[in-house]
């Protein structure tokens, strides 16, 4: 998950770009982390606001995409 962020992810999500929820932002993550991991796995694989399916990233897997997000939500915990 964490060199995937790295890759990927990191450009919004490490800086709040387009009111991305910033990696580590407890108070940001926790009412997403409410909804469940599935929830946050399908925001994050179909899109949800500005942000597009993958982060716009098509060439990752499903897979690497949930690892990314379980890598976030365990730094916001």
């Amino acid at each position: 998950g964490k060199s995937v962020y790295d890759n990927a992810c990191f450009a919004c999500h490490a800086t709040g770009a387009a009111g991305a929820p910033k990696i580590g932002d407890k108070a940001l993550w926790g009412p997403r982390i409410a909804k469940g991991m599935e929830a946050l796995y399908a925001s994050s694989l179909n899109g949800i606001g500005v942000m597009p399916a993958k982060g716009g990233r098509m060439d990752l897997s499903d897979a690497d995409v949930k690892a990314a997000v379980a890598y976030m939500v365990e730094q916001a915990k």
